[in-house]
Parts: structure tokens; C-alpha cells; sequence
């Protein structure tokens, strides 16, 4: 076609060409039929052609190098420049088609969401170099399992995700098996031998209406609750994972916008001397006087603050206020606070803790920090240097939960605790379960060893009572001697305690 419009072309300009100049030269006088006009006229049609020729293929040549580029920026846009698989963004693409044909043919199509365990550790301990090459043997080995017709991306880190069309929910379950076999053994790389861990969630489309952004979203959701259960399977979405999470989010948002307004307060739990059941102290509690939910339990909302690094913040309203209460009260009475594991990698702890002391009036002497075993296990080094510095202000270390780790001999040996807190687990079954009794008896045995008091939590009714002081236990909570109450109740009933007691401390006197 090109050709034979350029043999057109030639013709019209030798024909014009020459009807020109014939007119041109007529209109001088001059003869028609002049053979050098001619020549003339002829080597500048082809000058012209050869020119229209060079221009169309330099044309040609820059329109293919155009469509060359614009492929090669698609093909970088939509690939993974580590392991050559498809990144998100071609993922979303491929994903597409797939779903909308799909559709057309009334199939369903399963998406699958992995995300690699531990992958971070390989980084840190070998370097990027050995933890670049795992990921492209892994991506190699997810590639060589994949069946025809999927397809296979990794959208960012550790995060691997396939779509597919699956006639039954076997096939994606069985391909979700193979991979965790493929990501999981153990392989060989420099010399080093590495396993990862992985999790995986699965969602499945509807035929009428397969979208995959709403199935990768599914899946991810399937995922994160296979990684909080540590599931060893690939995890199906259901719409109750999904309604789950809008609540978390909720709770999450609330969270913010109670602290920008100043709704956590405290509330105290008595602590009582068993021996004399005199009020020694109280245990600050976090609550969250929620506007139209009213009264939030921290099993809610602490969880949460903990996973989103607002436990902080939350803390510190909370500890504040319970200072700021309580520095008016006896001077003989304690107060604990609770530090959860994710402040305790706070390097700036201890100087926080002093500054809320300092801020409030509070004495040091009369705080006591209480700490679980957990969060003493990422890092000894940093928790021994906390403890010190709160030792060095006078600040008392209780042990929380103790029994329920593994370690917490160790624990106690290595930190200088004031205080141990045993478990309220053992507490509960004390009056039906004989090693309850036997680990509450050898706790306080060992404590009293170490001239360390032992408090213990949970402490329900009368018969409980009796048996803790019968063991030896020298303090105690529970909702026996006191439901946790806000300040304005504890400041009371303390109020009401000493007017009791007056009488008789007259009377002695006397």
C-alpha cells in the first residue's frame, strides 16, 4: 500500500514538474521541447522524492522507537525490578483482565496474600545482599508451583500475592499449601542456612461482580488474621474478619480523638494489707469515659493503643491525673502503675516516669512501677538500664504476672524487684486446683527467701482470703476488698476508713 502511494507520488510530481517549468519557459519565449529544461526538471522531482522518503522512514524509525519506549516504561512500571515478577501496579492490571474475563465467563477467581515471617531478621543478621537473593530464589520457587494461568506478584517487602481463576475452593487451598511448603524449608544461601515463616489468607470473588482490589483487600485481611493466630495454613476471609477490623479501626480512631480530648482517667484498686486489712495502697487502672459509649474497659482499648504506639501518649494522661489525685492522700499509701512491653523499649522511660513525678508533686518513694515478664525479653540490657534508673530515684519495681513466663528466676536475680505480683490465673482455681496452691506456696516461700513481699491479684471472696493468709501471702486485691473507682471514690472511702479508725486510736491513747 505505502509503495504504491510513493509510485503515485513519483508520477504527480514528474507530471506537475514538468508542466511547470514547460509554462514557465513559454512564458520567457523560449522553446517547449528543450531536453535540458527537461533533465532539469527531472533531478529535482527525484531530489524531492528522495527527500519525502528519508523524511517518512526517519518518521517511521522515530514512531518504532516511540512504541519501543512506551512498552519498556510499561514493563518497568509493572515489574519488580528484584525478582522480575509483577509489582502492584501490573498486579492490578493483569488482575483486572483476569477478574472482567472472569465475569464474562461466570468463573470464580481466588486471590491469595502472602506475607513472609521473620524476613526482616535475614536482613539484619546476614545483610541486604543474602536477603535480596532469598527473595529471588523464593519468587523463583513461587514461580516454578504456579498453575497456568495465574499470576504471581510481589507488591512490596515480604508481601507475595497470586490471582487465578479456581472452578472449587480445593484449588486455591492446595496451591496456598504448596506455597507455604515452597517459602517455608529450609534453604542454603552463601553458605548460610535460612528458613523464613509465612502466612497466608485467601479470597474468593463472586462470579457476578469479580473485583480485585475488594479481593486483595479480602486476602490481606485473611492474612493479618492468620498472622495474629500464627495460623501453619492459608486462612479464608469471612465477612466477620472484615466487620472485626472496621471495629478495630473505630476503636483505633477513637483512641486518637480521646486523648486530643483528654478522656482517659484513672481508676484505683485497693491494696490491702492481708494481715490487718488495712488499705496500703492502690493500683492505677486505665479507663476511658467514652461520650455515648460511656465507661470503656482497658481490655477494649489498651490491646489497640498497644499495636498503633498510642499506649505512650495514653500513659501518660492516664499517670498524670493518678498523681496529680493521689499526692494529697496518706503519705504512708503507695501507688503502682502499669508499663506495658511496648514502652518498655522506650530508651527515655525513666526520665518520662520523673517528669510526670516532678510535674505532679508526687514523692518517688511512694510510686511503684510494675513490669511483666514480657516486657523484659526483647532487650535485658535496655530493661536493666530503665530499672536503675528508676531505682536511683527511689521508685519501687513490682514483677507483675510472675509464674506465668518462663524465666522468672532468671528475672529476678538479674533486676532488683521490691515487689512480686503473682498471677491472678492461679487465684482463680486455688480453691479447686492443688498445684494453684502448691506454685502460690512455693512462690511466697522463695519470696520470703529474698525478703521480697508478695502481692497477690484476684482475691474474690472470703474463702480465697482465708487460704492466702493461711499460705502467707502478705497483700492483696481483688474485688473482695474493692471494685477499682475513680479518685473522687478512693479519696472517700480512705476518708471514711481513718474516721473509723480514729475513734479507736483515741480510745488507745487514752
Amino acid at each position: 500500500m505505502i509503495v504504491a502511494i510513493l509510485i503515485s507520488a513519483v508520477a504527480l510530481l514528474i507530471w506537475n514538474g514538468s508542466s511547470f517549468f514547460q509554462r514557465l519557459i513559454l512564458a520567457e519565449g523560449e522553446v517547449s521541447s528543450s531536453p535540458k529544461i527537461a533533465a532539469v526538471a527531472m533531478t529535482l522531482n527525484v531530489a524531492l522524492i528522495l527527500f519525502g522518503w528519508r523524511r517518512y522512514a526517519d518518521l517511521q524509525h522515530e514512531a518504532e522507537k516511540r512504541v519501543e519506549g512506551e512498552r519498556r516504561a510499561h514493563q518497568i512500571a509493572s515489574t519488580d525490578g528484584m525478582t522480575a515478577l509483577l509489582n502492584r501496579k501490573g498486579f492490578g492490571d493483569v488482575g483486572a483482565d483476569i477478574c472482567s474475563a472472569a465475569t464474562h465467563n461466570q468463573q470464580h477467581v481466588a486471590v491469595l496474600s502472602l506475607q513472609l515471617h521473620r524476613f526482616k531478621a535475614i536482613n539484619d543478621r546476614y545483610g541486604y545482599d543474602v536477603g535480596d537473593a532469598v527473595l529471588r530464589r523464593l519468587a523463583g520457587a513461587l514461580s516454578d508451583d504456579m498453575p497456568e494461568g495465574a499470576a504471581l506478584a510481589r507488591l512490596s517487602g515480604g508481601e507475595f500475592a497470586v490471582i487465578l481463576v479456581a472452578f472449587n475452593p480445593d484449588v486455591a487451598r492446595s496451591l496456598g499449601d504448596r506455597m507455604l511448603y515452597q517459602v517455608t524449608r529450609p534453604l542454603e544461601e552463601q553458605g548460610k542456612f535460612i528458613q523464613v515463616g509465612a502466612f497466608i489468607g485467601i479470597a474468593s470473588g463472586d462470579p457476578a461482580d469479580n473485583s480485585i482490589s475488594d479481593l486483595l483487600r479480602r486476602a490481606d485481611i485473611a492474612m493479618e488474621h492468620a498472622r495474629s493466630a500464627r495460623a501453619a495454613r492459608p486462612m479464608w476471609f469471612d465477612a466477620g474478619m472484615e466487620r472485626e477490623l472496621i471495629a478495630h479501626s473505630e476503636i483505633e480512631q477513637g483512641i486518637r480523638f480521646g486523648l486530643e480530648l483528654d478522656q482517659f482517667i484513672p481508676y484505683f484498686e485497693p491494696q490491702v494489707d492481708l494481715a490487718s486489712g488495712a488499705i496500703i495502697g492502690f493500683e492505677v487502672l486505665a479507663r476511658w469515659e467514652h461520650p455515648l459509649s460511656g465507661l470503656v474497659s482497658p481490655d477494649t482499648f489498651i490491646p489497640i493503643a498497644e499495636e498503633h504506639n498510642l499506649i505512650g501518649r495514653l500513659s501518660d494522661q492516664v499517670v498524670r491525673k493518678a498523681l496529680a489525685a493521689a499526692v494529697e492522700w496518706d503519705s504512708a499509701l503507695s501507688l503502682s502503675i502499669n508499663i506495658s512491653p511496648r514502652q518498655f523499649t522506650d530508651s527515655w522511660l525513666a526520665q518520662k516516669i520523673v517528669r510526670l513525678l516532678a510535674e505532679t508533686g508526687f514523692p518517688a518513694d511512694r510510686l511503684v512501677v510494675e513490669v511483666t515478664e514480657s516486657s523484659l525479653f526483647a532487650d535485658i540490657d535496655l530493661a536493666r538500664t530503665i530499672v536503675t534508673s528508676l531505682k536511683n530515684q527511689g521508685i519501687a519495681l513490682a514483677l507483675d504476672d510472675f509464674g506465668t513466663g518462663f524465666s522468672s528466676l532468671s528475672h529476678l536475680r538479674a533486676l532488683p524487684f521490691d515487689k512480686i505480683k503473682i498471677d491472678r490465673s492461679f487465684v482463680a482455681t486455688l480453691g479447686r486446683d492443688r498445684e494453684s496452691a502448691a506454685i502460690i506456696r512455693a512462690v511466697t516461700t522463695l519470696a520470703q527467701a529474698l525478703d521480697v513481699p508478695v502481692t497477690v491479684e484476684g482475691i474474690e471472696d472470703a474463702d480465697t482470703y482465708a487460704a492466702l493468709l493461711k499460705i502467707g501471702c502478705a497483700v492483696g486485691q481483688g474485688w473482695y476488698f474493692g471494685k477499682p473507682m475513680p479518685a473522687e471514690d478512693a479519696a472517700q472511702l480512705l476518708h471514711h476508713r481513718q474516721a473509723a479508725a480514729a475513734p479507736q486510736v483515741a480510745k488507745k491513747a487514752y
